[in-house]
């Protein structure tokens, strides 16, 4: 288990916040091959509120809103 930094710990403890995750994945740590990945969709939509899973089937199933009009998009690929 890892445990939460002090800025992560003192903002959870916030009256208001937003969520937001930022991921950083590598493919190779300390010179070994941890994920083979390959690149389900290339979109031009603009960085907004994303999720997104793998079914069992292995299509990516992806959800948005579009921050011009507030829809809510679901994609799967």
């Amino acid at each position: 288990m890892r445990n939460l930094s002090s800025t992560l710990l003192a903002t959870q403890k916030k009256a208001t916040r937003r969520p937001y995750v930022k991921v950083h994945v590598v493919e190779r740590v300390g010179g070994i091959t941890r994920f083979n990945w390959s690149n389900l969709y290339e979109g031009s939509e603009s960085d907004h509120f994303h999720a997104a899973a793998v079914a069992s089937d292995g299509s990516l199933i992806r959800l948005r809103v579009d921050p011009d009009d507030n829809k809510l998009y679901r994609q799967k690929v």
